[in-house]
């Protein structure tokens, strides 16, 4: 072969060996060696109000599958309350929190906790109800002046009850709040130490099956109830490849539980020791789309509400903030 061909055989071989180098895509351990990752994912386990997919993933254990690929454990914390949530994600204890009250997102991330909102978890606005004690002389929102509500405050329960409290010309001072959580506040309501509050599934089913509520409206033209999942702001940076895994597991629990909603159901029953009659008739009141389009003008919303409030500053870009916390990159494509 004459000599003058070797040059251009050579460079053409390093172009192909270039291209299909191009070509081809790094796994997460040629992105990050094994030794770079995280020894555990830390998520908060919240099964109420019937969180199916979170019920199911449990059940399945398919974090915990899916990290163990790379030696990661997997640990569910059951963190109820916001505040719990929350505490442990500024602590670092936490690394994802689900089903995340959307006013306490919004709270934690303007006051320094650095969050970022990456996938809707649920709404649920017929599930949520303001109720009162029966045969306590209240049968419309406008009577619950001079009464005694319990619930907590900076949460989505706090926002419907002060835009219910508007539609009825009534103003928080006319009311006397007691901060407590939802669990807590049925129980106050049916010992009689409250006179109402704001419920949601299933603890609004249990109000009114004990015949000592009585429901007087729903979230529904209030609020959306809308809670979201969020993960550390560090950690997302850190480790971007595993929060996109992250929501890819959940969109996996939402698919089975679709595709299997007699045994997701049955597992939501029995993990929230409910009769599956009830679950089933509460189940349609929930949408888990993840989606979070129509959610961050929820959460636009929310934040003028908490400014209005006086619970961020009054000069705060609002539109800004919502773009600020929420990141929609790791969404399953």
């Amino acid at each position: 072969m004459p000599k003058m061909f070797r040059p251009k055989m050579i460079l053409g071989a390093v172009l192909f060996a270039l291209l299909l180098s191009g070509c081809s895509s790094p796994s997460a351990n040629q992105q990050q060696t094994s030794s770079e990752l995280p020894k555990t994912i830390n998520a908060s386990y919240v099964s109420r109000p019937i969180n199916v997919p979170s019920i199911v993933a449990q059940d399945k254990k398919l974090f915990e599958t899916e990290f163990a690929k790379d030696n990661i454990q997997f640990k569910w914390h059951d963190l109820t309350t916001p505040d719990s949530q929350l505490e442990a994600l500024a602590s670092g204890s936490l690394d994802f929190a689900n089903s995340l009250n959307n006013l306490s997102a919004i709270l934690a991330n303007a006051n320094g906790n650095d969050i970022k909102v990456i996938s809707s978890y649920s709404t649920f606005p017929q599930g949520i109800a303001l109720v009162a004690r029966a045969n306590d002389g209240i049968s419309k929102d406008a009577d619950l002046k001079g009464k005694k509500i319990g619930l907590q405050s900076g949460t989505m329960l706090y926002q419907m009850l002060v835009e219910d409290l508007a539609k009825s010309n009534l103003k928080e001072n006319d009311v006397t709040l007691v901060n407590m959580d939802s669990s807590t506040a049925l129980t106050a309501l049916l010992s009689g130490q409250i006179d109402a509050t704001i419920l949601p599934d299933p603890l609004l089913s249990k109000a009114m099956a004990s015949g000592k509520a009585i429901k007087l409206r729903t979230a529904e033209g209030l609020i959306s109830g809308l809670s979201v999942i969020a993960v550390r702001s560090d950690f997302a940076q850190k480790y971007p490849d595993l929060v996109k895994r992250f929501l890819a597991v959940h969109k996996q629990s939402l698919d089975w539980s679709n595709n299997n909603l007699d045994q997701a159901l049955q597992l939501a029953a029995a993990k929230n020791q409910m009769d599956i009659k009830a679950v089933k008739k509460m189940y349609p009141e929930f949408s888990f789309a993840m989606s979070l389009n129509e959610a961050k003008q929820d959460l636009i919303q929310s934040a003028e509400f908490l400014k209005k409030e006086g619970m961020i500053p009054s000069n705060t870009d609002t539109t800004k903030l919502i773009n600020d916390l929420v990141d929609t990159s790791f969404m399953p494509r």
